[in-house]
């Protein structure tokens, strides 16, 4: 789905409708937005955001990050910072010094999989996230991390999946983010890159990337604890069938 909103002052904005589901239905537009952080948001890029009709925003980003970066403020929105990195990856995933060569060299070769492996499970920002969803009468909600790649990439990966958007659907909304991304990677990259060893190049290069190997991650470990989806929707965020329904007949146009 091509990305047709373009902000200046944030990165990896997207809607998350359009998508078919599995039974033919569509996720409706302008309901439910991602995107980077919101901290440098010119004047109409919110009048952009308003007009959206934005009345809810979720902040995946730690207080600390928030609070060094500071969204700017969309009118008539209600503002939440829920942090969603696991404590185990939350400091070296969203550190003010990830770009440097201690941090991207000490890096675990499979640190971005063990990272997705986590966000799924026991996650009180995503259980947030769907009861905002659940509640929200009218308007749209926009959701964001730092970039909007991996707080937020698993999340509306989950936010589709619950929809009944096929997987490999799925999995090529999250890859947008390369798109997303580009420009500003090529920026830290060009800044970075001659101050950093072989290795740690290769790190920051596979830290940046929306791999499809780490939503997929997400997605095993899921099924691994668990017999479906829908399942996991039940066991973590109480959305039983009826209430899966009921979110569907929200967020989806009708055949």
């Amino acid at each position: 789905m091509k990305i047709d909103i373009n902000l200046k002052g944030t990165i990896n904005f997207r809607d998350l409708g359009g998508h078919i589901t599995q039974d033919g239905r569509r996720v409706k537009k302008k309901r439910i937005f991602r995107s980077g952080n919101l901290s440098q948001l010119t004047a109409e890029d919110r009048s952009i955001l308003e007009s959206l009709g934005i009345v809810h925003v979720i902040d995946y980003r730690s207080h600390d990050e928030a609070s060094r970066e500071k969204n700017q403020v969309i009118r008539n929105a209600v503002y939440e910072v829920c942090p969603a990195a696991p404590a185990t990856h939350a400091a070296a995933a969203a550190g003010s010094d990830f770009f440097s060569e201690a941090n991207l060299s000490s890096l675990a070769a499979d640190f971005m999989e063990t990272f997705y492996q986590n966000l799924p499970f026991r996650n009180p920002a995503y259980k947030i996230l769907f009861s905002r969803l659940e509640n929200l009468e009218s308007g749209a909600l926009l959701h964001h991390c730092a970039v909007g790649k991996d707080r937020t990439g698993v999340s509306s990966a989950l936010i589709l999946l619950a929809l009944n958007v096929p997987v490999e659907t799925v999995i090529e909304e999250y890859r947008q983010s390369d798109q997303g991304l580009k420009p500003h990677h090529e920026k830290i990259f060009a800044r970075v890159t001659p101050h950093l060893s072989k290795l740690a190049i290769e790190r920051m290069h596979y830290a940046t990337s929306a791999g499809e190997t780490f939503i997929r991650s997400a997605f095993s470990a899921i099924l691994k604890r668990y017999k479906s989806f829908e399942e996991y929707f039940h066991a973590e965020y109480d959305l039983d069938q009826k209430r899966l329904e009921a979110l569907r007949h929200k967020y989806l146009d009708p055949k």
